[in-house]
């Protein structure tokens, strides 16, 4: 099983021959955006809206 991204070497036609020459590779394909399979968006979506954008940490906080 192969699954792709929206790169531009994925999008183009050498590869997709390359997969429908062999019936054992199956292949999927990204949506451009899905928040939904990357849960970690909506933590950032928090974090850039909140007072912590652009600040340099000089350490961890405990």
């Amino acid at each position: 099983m192969v699954v792709w991204d929206n790169l531009n070497v994925h999008l183009d036609a050498c590869p997709r021959a390359f997969n429908d020459g062999r019936v054992w590779i199956t292949s999927f394909q990204l949506p451009s955006y899905s928040p939904d399979l990357n849960p970690v968006e909506g933590i950032w979506f928090l974090v850039r809206r909140s007072g912590q954008c652009n600040t340099a940490f000089t350490a961890p906080s405990t």
